[in-house]
């Protein structure tokens, strides 16, 4: 899965305008375009990259654009790098930017206030080019937000949650979405919900469900444990299709889930839940989070045979927890003088610890999230995952489903595959050819310690 946001942009961009996308996750960008105008989207540990690419493009006079979350929270400081800054959602935005663009009147700042889910349009999927990432499905929003208040979560604060109607999102998927028919046709009929939570509704969750039951197509989301306690909704994904779940577990600790403020995790419910879910076809995956406050060395430790002792699960991202900037944890640490010194934007990638957390040294979060990285994506646990999983369940596509999991389990050793990374802020420096720019052009590093 890969963000949708170029093929969001460019479906509200006019019929007359000529548009080209790229995802630097499979493709490089192209320096040597005339473009008249480039939106760039980012997270925030691509801020210091995104400053270097933008400054290249206006060395040739070609205006640039900053939008997502971190331009959102950081407008002053993306002014100085951009033309233009959208600071609030695209719909309203994007098309009043573009029309002073051609006026010749572009502001520094768009900020107006969010459409309705209603007039959410329709993704630019013509324009996604599958030979990049053949293994990339389309991406569809049904809604946006989530009705949770995480403590260390980007949108508690910041965005309500709201859903699209359900006939436009069927519309959508009948009518308009192109599909990825590489592999002999494994994934033409495949792909994935975007939203951050889809379940943020129980009673919308099943209503859409019953709406995509027909069309008889299989797709992924992620949504928050707590739907999964209903068996109603785990049948409804189950015969609409769904076989892919990820939902942010975080922790098998209750101390660490009580730090989070993430109180619809019941840690005494996980094996019963996973184990109705695989049985009902539908691969559940879990992402778990090192360096909470609620973390001990004791735990980690005995973190790998807790997970052994659930029969049935799938752990395909591992993190360290990382205090985003707008969120209430960023907002704690910091006053309470947990940060770490030489922080910058780069740093806020959730493989980087950029706060002391109350009963761990930084080292050692450091040693357990590097152990833990090899011992949860060993081969070994790999082989005891399909044995124990594949013969689960016999509803359609679900033992593709799992198959294909498997390399996703083993990338987590990725996370620690350079050997130069320290994985505390302020001890890993900038990628060389993004500092070397940065210092040619006296571009300076946002600092946020």
């Amino acid at each position: 899965m890969q963000s949708a946001v170029p093929e969001l942009i460019a479906g509200l961009c006019p019929d007359h305008a000529e548009v080209e996308i790229y995802n630097e996750k499979e493709i490089n960008i192209p320096l040597d375009r005339d473009w008249d105008l480039v939106f760039f989207s980012y997270l925030h540990s691509y801020y210091e990259h995104t400053k270097v690419l933008s400054a290249l493009f206006r060395q040739r006079g070609i205006k640039t654009v900053a939008g997502g979350r971190h331009a959102s929270h950081f407008t002053r400081d993306c002014e100085q790098f951009f033309d233009a800054v959208v600071a609030g959602e695209p719909e309203t935005n994007v098309p009043a930017l573009i029309r002073d663009f051609e006026r010749g009147e572009m502001k520094s700042t768009y900020n107006l206030p969010p459409a309705v889910p209603a007039d959410i349009k329709s993704y630019r999927y013509d324009l996604i080019d599958f030979s990049h990432n053949r293994v990339r499905m389309p991406g569809i929003e049904a809604s946006r937000g989530c009705p949770f208040s995480c403590n260390f979560c980007v949108l508690t604060g910041w965005e309500t949650y709201r859903y699209r109607p359900i006939k436009n999102v069927i519309n959508e998927i009948e009518f308009k979405v192109r599909w990825n028919r590489h592999y002999f046709g494994l994934l033409k009929n495949s792909f994935m919900f975007l939203d951050n939570n889809l379940g943020g509704s129980p009673v919308y969750l099943r209503e859409l469900c019953a709406a995509l039951t027909p069309l008889k197509k299989t797709w992924g989301c992620a949504l928050t444990f707590n739907v999964l306690r209903d068996d109603r909704n785990i049948k409804a994904l189950a015969n609409a299709g769904c076989r892919y779940i990820y939902t942010g577990l975080e922790s098998l600790n209750p101390e660490s889930l009580e730090s989070m403020n993430k109180r619809q995790n019941k840690i005494s419910e996980v094996d019963e839940i996973i184990r109705k879910c695989f049985a009902s076809g539908i691969l559940l995956s879990f992402g778990l989070i090192v360096g909470s406050d609620g973390d001990t060395n004791e735990y980690l430790e005995r973190l790998p045979d807790y997970l052994s002792e659930l029969k049935y699960f799938s752990i395909t991202f591992l993190g360290i927890m990382c205090p985003y900037p707008e969120t209430p944890l960023f907002h704690k640490i910091k006053g309470e003088g947990r940060l770490l010194p030489g922080t910058i934007s780069r740093d806020y990638d959730c493989y980087t610890l950029c706060h002391r957390p109350t009963s761990m040294h930084p080292s050692e979060v450091v040693d357990h999230f590097r152990r833990l990285c090899r011992k949860v994506g060993s081969i070994s646990r790999i082989g005891r995952y399909y044995w124990t999983n594949l013969m689960a369940s016999a509803m359609p596509s679900y033992k593709l489903t799992i198959l294909g999991s498997g390399p996703e389990i083993i990338s987590l050793k990725n996370n620690i595959r350079n050997d130069r990374r320290r994985y505390i802020a302020g001890l890993d420096s900038l990628e060389q050819w993004d500092a070397d720019v940065m210092q040619e052009l006296q571009i300076p590093v946002q600092r946020l310690s």
